[in-house]
């Protein structure tokens, strides 16, 4: 009995699975790899705890600045995909030996996910209601 007690005190205190996203982008004719990157970019403007920059052609990084806590990310990208990678933290719980951490990480991380993913679709929208008016 102790030992099933001191097991589920141990499970309890590790954070969840690192959160790293891969994403299908639609696949549409209108998708470009600029097309994209501008929806990551302009996804971070919904968040002033994200700030996105470009690093070169085809990836971007993410800063998440949440009171105390920071967490770096690199974002990738075509015009068929972008990921999320977690590059490093501070006081986010990181375990590099079980790849665990916050769950506030992960839900920072899925919302910025959300938010490319919409702004992807409104700027295909865009990009046909221009194609359209020509």
């Amino acid at each position: 009995m102790m030992m099933m007690a001191l097991l589920t005190t141990l499970t309890a205190c590790s954070g969840p699975q690192i959160y790293n996203t891969d994403v299908p982008v639609t696949s549409q004719p209108l998708v470009t790899q600029g097309l994209v990157g501008t929806a990551i970019m302009s996804a971070s403007r919904f968040f002033e705890e994200w700030n996105i920059t470009k690093v070169r052609p085809g990836e971007m990084k993410g800063a998440l600045s949440y009171g105390a806590h920071v967490g770096i990310v690199s974002i990738p990208y075509d015009a068929n995909s972008f990921r999320i990678i977690y590059k490093s933290s501070d006081n986010f719980d990181f375990d590099a030996e079980d790849q665990t951490i916050h769950p506030r990480y992960n839900a920072w991380v899925k919302k910025l996910e959300d938010r490319i993913n919409e702004e992807i679709h409104y700027h295909i929208q865009l990009k046909a209601q221009q194609t359209e008016g020509q």
